[in-house]
């Protein structure tokens, strides 16, 4: 039809199209060169180091560390390492499962070419789902792998074209906000669990890494650090056809969508969320019952998601010791993005700051439901007392008369 229209049929530049890139379409049959280079192509980080996982089986600790020459010894400052640079041949390793390696998102310009959603906990698998529904409802070609110990999940999106790393984290805000409006039970901490971890790099840093998919040994008899098909929840049958047709995010759209971000919380938090990613919105039971003692406590069994992610987002509030050190780029790794107010009991109760029963009250009646609730704080006893001791005359009086203090 194209053809005899005489139209042009190339795509456009940000057209997205999975195959132009070289080494083109890649399958398990494909040779391993065209392997390495289709990974580093996806995976593209800085390269000029790397990282690498370790573990103490005595102690069962294990965590990451860059990757130097020699190793790390004792007493070693990090001015004397001379850091390894990233190549195909240590791609190849890893693939083979020879290492296990992670890579730094974050590049010298503050640039990343894929944004990392990571999700831990016995609920990883809920959390990631729901990231990658509200990816997909926003047109974001979103991949989602299952992490080395089988327990947690994490939710890639690759760019065209490499872009500012604030950028791919306020789309990732976006998603993330979505998903918890999705799925209420997920925790506001998932904000603070998005790769490149920072904006810009920290200073005299290099930001943190983020552990690289499809590990030989792991992935051969376990399926574990595999890209999953969606339906079964299983490993793609082919991970490099898979990851030869996986769109990438063009940077028109990633900057579309990261101008959306803005997280409102506290007091600015005035009516319930609603999630775009979803046709189905639950409503609230006609009355809603809290009770009001230390906290304003909240049976989570009678709330929706929406009403879950609005009363945590309202019982928090932006933390100022994560921005301040954003300003001063120092890194903000272990730095909450939010201070939450909210607590969930071991019964599922959720617990707002009583101070918020009134913003509840109106949230929700502008739902169309009512909060009663039922006052269980004490009042006290009230009890007689007499002071019968005498009243000491003031203190100028007692100076003049020279019984003042000395």
């Amino acid at each position: 039809m194209l053809e005899l229209r005489g139209q042009d049929v190339t795509p456009a530049p940000e057209q997205l199209a999975a195959t132009l890139d070289p080494p083109g379409m890649v399958t398990m049959s494909s040779p391993a060169a065209d392997k390495v280079r289709l990974f580093a192509g996806l995976f593209a980080a800085r390269t000029d180091r790397y990282a690498v996982r370790w573990e103490n089986n005595r102690t069962g600790a294990a965590g990451w560390m860059p990757a130097v020459a020699g190793g790390w010894r004792k007493g070693m400052r990090r001015s004397d390492a001379t850091y390894l640079p990233l190549t195909s041949e240590v791609l190849a390793a890893h693939l083979v499962g020879e290492k296990f390696i992670g890579v730094y998102p974050l590049r010298a310009d503050n640039s990343c070419t894929f944004l990392v959603a990571d999700f831990d906990g016995s609920a990883a698998m809920l959390d990631a789902l729901a990231h990658v529904k509200a990816a997909r409802s926003r047109q974001v070609p979103a991949a989602l792998e299952i992490s080395q110990s089988g327990q947690g999940a994490h939710v890639w999106v690759f760019f065209a074209q490499s872009i500012p790393a604030a950028t791919a984290r306020s789309v990732g805000t976006v998603l993330i906000h979505e998903a918890i409006t999705l799925r209420g039970a997920m925790d506001l901490r998932s904000y603070d669990r998005l790769f490149p971890s920072q904006d810009a790099l920290p200073a005299g840093g290099f930001g943190n890494p983020i552990a690289l998919p499809l590990q030989g040994s792991r992935r051969r008899p376990d399926g574990l650090t595999t890209f999953l098909d969606l339906a079964p929840l299983e490993p793609q049958e082919d991970q490099w056809h898979f990851l030869s047709t996986l769109d990438r995010l063009s940077r028109s759209a990633a900057t579309k969508i990261a101008n959306q971000a803005g997280t409102t919380v506290g007091s600015n938090v005035r009516s319930l969320s609603r999630a775009s990613a979803s046709r189905v919105h639950p409503r609230l039971p006609t009355v809603l019952h809290a009770e009001l003692d230390a906290g304003l406590r909240l049976e989570t069994a009678q709330l929706t998601p929406a009403a879950m992610s609005t009363f945590k987002h309202a019982a928090s509030m932006t933390n100022p010791k994560f921005y301040e050190l954003q300003r001063l780029r120092k890194s903000t790794w272990n730095t909450p993005r939010f201070v939450r107010g909210y607590d969930l009991t071991v019964d599922g109760d959720l617990v707002l700051p009583r101070g918020l029963r009134h913003l509840a009250s109106q949230i929700v009646q502008e739902a169309g439901s009512r909060l009663d609730i039922t006052d269980l704080r004490s009042a006290g006893t009230e009890i007689d007392i007499a002071f019968d001791r005498p009243a000491r005359p003031p203190a100028d009086r007692r100076r003049r008369r020279g019984t003042g203090p000395r």
